[in-house]
């Protein structure tokens, strides 16, 4: 208060300044008194979060601030690089005695040393001088991610699979998401995403899909906050499982089987479809009776493969010729075959198997009958010719349904016994073993049993009116009767000469020619 009179009679001017210096001291004790006072709570400087950083990077700035004052205040983390660029962090409210991390992010956007200036900044508080500075960081080139497709497999049992891997280069650990699509036409769907977190190096992935409508693949590996320098998307063709199998009988043997026998089929299955079959069943299946005649399993046939079984029929059926169907089932019928089999007609040699007895009491029995209807027919008018073959037609109908007539094996001149009307393929005895077909004899052309009886009482004319000379030709050994069609066997070394058919008993002139 004595500095009041130093000077009270000094101007007005005077006076007043010198009451603003005295004043001063208390004007700085009321404002510190209500504001913020920022100071450093940690070692000082900031922390970097990111490091070792690539172009690209998220780099975070952080520094732990303390307010010593009595009121609340707010600061934010400024950052500036030598182009002029500056990085505000968000505002953070400290409350008196607290403290508080300051964060700003920074993203470097080149590679190299790079200077960052930083400082804390406060628009309501006092902040300590020692609050910011400037910080050196290296920034490499933004590291290289790759991907691409290894295999893929469809199969109606799995599904679609796909393996695939990942290439990281040197540097940090990183996040990516991984987005597997398929593509059908123009249109593009998305099957998988998941995210993924990779090392540097190599990484293999394994997917099951389902059976997506797609014919192609893509999978794309996505940086997740930071960058890659390359696109990392591959994408590859796949194809449906297609089912297409074959099966084919190759062989039976023997060639033409007897009823009865014991009959060995040998059958070939083959997979040109791009999946393997699974395994199932092969049967054999008579066609006209529906009967199954062997069943045997399979095992599983990879595509592009195939694979012979033999089936044996234990008792080959009756009927001639035999329509036998083989079916391939694996779930469902997947293939089948039908084919005609020419059953074999079993004749035996007249040498071994000629029925003696039954030749001797038929003969004995024809001859006795033989003289009963010549005493029967003595003083009777003969009948022509015509009136004796239709008169004896019907009994003659009823002997040829239980006889047997002699044919002569083409290759060897055996002579076989095989009955009187059968038309077909007959087969000679072992060894010869040789095929040849049989013709049945014709009605209009045979002659009644009893007519060689009969024609004793006819005029001789008569007998020589009804004689024709036949003659037949061929360029080789086999000839045809010309009565009967039966084909014969005589050697072009013995021609011209004549000739007897077995089967029809007509005699002809054997020639050379055509």
């Amino acid at each position: 208060m004595g500095v009041f009179s130093l000077d009270i009679m000094a101007g007005g001017r005077a006076m007043s300044v010198l009451i603003v210096i005295l004043l001063m001291p208390v004007f700085s004790l009321t404002t510190s008194a209500s504001s913020g006072s920022m100071v450093t709570a940690g070692s000082g400087g900031v922390a970097i979060v990111g490091l070792p950083a690539h172009q690209g990077d998220n780099l975070t700035f952080s520094s732990l601030i303390h307010n010593e004052g009595d009121v609340a205040g707010s600061v934010q983390l400024n950052l500036s690089l030598a182009d002029g660029t500056n990085v505000l962090g968000d505002e953070v409210l400290i409350e008196p005695g607290s403290s508080r991390e300051v964060r700003t992010v920074f993203v470097p956007s080149q590679s190299g040393l790079i200077n960052v200036s930083w400082e804390i900044i406060s628009s309501n508080s006092m902040v300590s001088e020692n609050l910011s500075g400037v910080s050196q960081i290296s920034v490499d080139e933004p590291q290289n991610l790759e991907i691409e497709f290894l295999d893929s497999s469809w199969t109606l049992a799995n599904g679609l699979e796909c393996t695939f891997r990942t290439i990281l280069g040197e540097g940090r650990e990183r996040i990516v998401s991984i987005e597997v699509s398929g593509i059908s036409g123009s249109n593009e769907i998305l099957i998988q995403r998941y995210d993924a977190q990779l090392t540097p190096g190599i990484r293999h992935f394994t997917l099951e899909l389902g059976s997506p409508q797609i014919s192609s693949l893509s999978v794309t590996a996505i940086p997740s906050e930071w960058v890659s320098n390359s696109s990392a998307i591959d994408q590859i063709e796949v194809t449906m499982p297609q089912i297409s199998g074959s099966i084919e009988i190759i062989s039976v043997t023997p060639e033409a089987p007897t009823s009865g026998d014991s009959v060995s089929v040998e059958v070939r299955i083959s997979n040109s479809g791009n999946d393997p079959i699974e395994s199932g069943r092969i049967r054999l299946i008579s066609s006209a009776s529906g009967i199954v005649l062997e069943d045997v399993s399979t095992s599983v046939i990879q595509s592009s493969s195939e694979s012979s079984q033999t089936l044996t029929i234990q008792s080959w059926p009756d009927g001639n010729p035999v329509d036998l169907r083989a079916e391939w089932i694996s779930g469902e019928v997947v293939s089948e075959f039908e084919i005609s089999v020419i059953s074999n007609i079993v004749v035996s040699s007249s040498d071994s198997e000629i029925p003696w007895l039954t030749l001797i009491v038929g003969g004995s029995t024809g001859i006795l009958v033989a003289i009963a209807m010549r005493s029967a027919l003595r003083g009777r008018k003969p009948l022509d010719k015509r009136a004796r073959k239709e008169k004896s037609k019907p009994s003659k109908k009823v002997i040829e349904e239980t006889e047997k007539r002699e044919v002569h094996c083409p290759e060897c001149d055996r002579a076989l016994l095989i009955p009187r009307t059968y038309s077909g393929r007959a087969r000679c005895a072992p060894p010869c073993s040789t095929e040849f077909s049989v013709s049945p004899v014709d009605e209009d052309e045979k002659e009644p049993i009893e007519e060689e009886h009969v024609s004793e009482n006819l005029p001789e004319q008569e007998n020589k009116s009804g004689v024709e000379s036949l003659v037949a030709a061929s360029n080789d050994d086999l000839l045809d009767c010309p009565q009967c069609g039966q084909v014969l066997k005589i050697p072009l070394s013995k021609r011209p000469a004549t000739a007897r058919c077995p089967a029809c008993r007509a005699e002809f002139e054997a020639l050379e020619g055509a």
